[in-house]
């Protein structure tokens, strides 16, 4: 029993058990990928591939194992790692502590999914993604291929450097840190923080990406006014681009229109309103 522990003890500081682990969980991601389990294949076979480690020459422990962890399960892929992480820990203390049952690992892994997903969107989706892309898109002018190469290598690198943080960080700690984020508020704090932050990002690279503009000019006898230079740009410059996103906004929130509905319906507004200049 004392040899059992020491192993399982050794395990916890294998930097080699990790890292397997870990890029068994990283290719693993997309696995049978369906509603009825969503993750939990991931989650299955990671712990296949370091089974035979937690619990060596016992077949039906590893089989147990892997099947305690085909049920539903879905979070935030990129925040999710921790979970992962803490999953991975705690199974390694389960296997020489009786008090750690596989109900108590569910129940974790469930209560952590949520929040952790709202927060993976709130940080990853609505900020990290934006100003990435926003970034892209500056260095693609005239055509240039750099946009798209540091796109793919900017967000390759900082997922990849985050969730190995993040499953190392889980694993370390295990049911402790679970406990910690379990009984933290940190969904109440830093999800409405960083969805204010998001919001700011999107608006800003709006700003920058979007430029609707009117073509109209108003002819009073020998003198012209162009509505958009005269007009609208000494009011308010780029108040049409800001009366768009509204209508966007209120055509996805109170309409319940889907993406591609909404552009399907620009195409032909686009052309018609270039048509008859009222866009330019």
């Amino acid at each position: 029993m004392t040899q059992n522990t020491e192993r399982l003890q050794a395990l916890k500081s294998d930097k080699k058990f990790v890292n397997k682990a870990f890029w068994a969980y990283n290719w693993s991601i997309p696995m049978n990928f369906t509603r009825e389990r969503m993750l939990g294949c991931s989650m299955v076979s990671m712990l296949a591939r370091v089974a035979d480690e937690i619990y060596p020459e016992d077949v039906e422990k590893q089989k147990e194992l892997c099947r305690n962890h085909e049920v539903f399960f879905n979070t935030q892929q990129g925040l999710g790692a921790v979970i992962y992480g803490i999953v991975l820990g705690m199974e390694v203390e389960r296997a020489h502590d009786d008090t750690i049952t596989n109900e108590l690992i569910q129940s974790i892994k469930q209560a952590l999914a949520g929040p952790l997903a709202g927060l993976g969107d709130s940080l990853i989706q609505a900020l990290i993604t934006p100003i990435l892309i926003s970034i892209a898109i500056g260095l693609s002018t005239e055509g240039s291929i750099l946009g798209a190469l540091f796109l793919f290598a900017a967000y390759t690198v900082i997922n990849a450097i985050l969730c190995l943080t993040l499953f190392k960080t889980g694993y370390k700690y295990g049911i402790i840190g679970a406990e910690t984020l379990v009984s933290s508020n940190m969904k109440e704090r830093v999800i409405p923080a960083f969805e204010a932050l998001g919001i700011t990002v999107i608006g800003g690279v709006l700003a920058g990406i979007m430029n609707v503009k009117t073509g109209l000019v108003a002819s009073f006898g020998q003198t012209s006014i162009n509505i958009q230079t005269d007009v609208l740009d000494a009011f308010f410059p780029k108040i049409l681009t800001l009366v768009i996103c509204f209508i966007v906004y209120y055509l996805v929130k109170e309409k319940k229109w889907s993406a591609t509905k909404i552009m399907l319906w620009m195409i032909p507004v686009a052309i018609i309103g270039y048509m008859t200049t009222i866009l330019a």
